[in-house]
C-alpha cells in the first residue's frame, strides 16, 4: 500500500509541474486529475471514504433501517387492483399469499391517506415531489406522512403475530 501511495504522490507532483506553461483548458483538466489523486490518497491514508463524517455503524436508525422490504412492497403494489387512472400497469401475481397477508397486516394501521402516500412512494417508487404534485399537497406533508407511516408500520411489525411468523 505504501508503494502505491508513493506512486500517487509522485504522479501528483509531476502533474503540479506540468501545469506550468499549460493552457487554461489543460490546467482545468490537470486540476481535476490532482483532485482525484488527493481523494484516493486520503482514502488510502484513513481507510475511510473521504467526506463521510460518520461510519455506517454510527448512523441514526432512520438512515440505515428500512421498515419493509421495498422490492416486496413493489410486487405487492403490482398485484393489487389499480386505484388511479394514471396507473395502467397490468396486474402481476408475483407475491405469495403469506407475504400478501403480512403486508396487508403491516399496512392495516395506516389511514387511507397515509396508505395512499406510502403506496405511491414505496410501491410505485415515486419521489416525494411527484407524490405531492399528484395529490396537491406540499412535499413536507408527504415527508411527514411517510415518517408517520413508517413508525406505525414498525410498531405493527414488532407487535403483530402475522408479521413475526414466516
Amino acid at each position: 500500500m505504501k508503494d502505491l501511495m508513493e506512486q500517487y504522490t509522485k504522479t501528483r507532483k509531476s502533474l503540479e509541474e506540468s501545469k506550468v506553461g499549460a493552457t487554461e483548458k489543460d490546467i482545468s483538466i490537470i486540476n481535476e486529475m490532482i483532485s482525484d489523486i488527493n481523494y484516493a490518497l486520503e482514502w488510502m491514508r484513513t481507510a475511510k471514504q473521504p467526506g463521510l463524517r460518520r461510519p455506517i455503524e454510527r448512523r441514526a436508525a432512520y438512515q440505515k433501517e428500512k421498515t419493509v422490504d421495498t422490492l416486496l412492497m413493489q410486487r405487492y403494489f403490482r398485484s393489487t387492483e389499480t386505484l388511479y387512472e394514471w396507473d395502467d400497469k397490468p396486474i402481476e401475481n408475483s407475491i405469495s399469499h403469506w407475504d400478501r397477508i403480512k403486508l396487508e397486516d403491516a399496512l392495516s394501521t395506516l389511514t387511507e391517506r397515509e396508505k395512499e402516500i406510502y403506496m405511491m412512494s414505496k410501491g410505485n417508487c415515486f419521489s416525494m415531489e411527484k407524490v405531492s404534485k399528484i395529490l396537491g399537497v406540499t412535499k413536507s406533508t408527504v415527508q411527514t406522512t411517510l415518517k408517520r407511516a413508517d413508525e406505525k408500520i414498525k410498531i405493527q411489525i414488532s407487535e403483530s403475530l402475522f408479521c413475526m411468523v414466516g
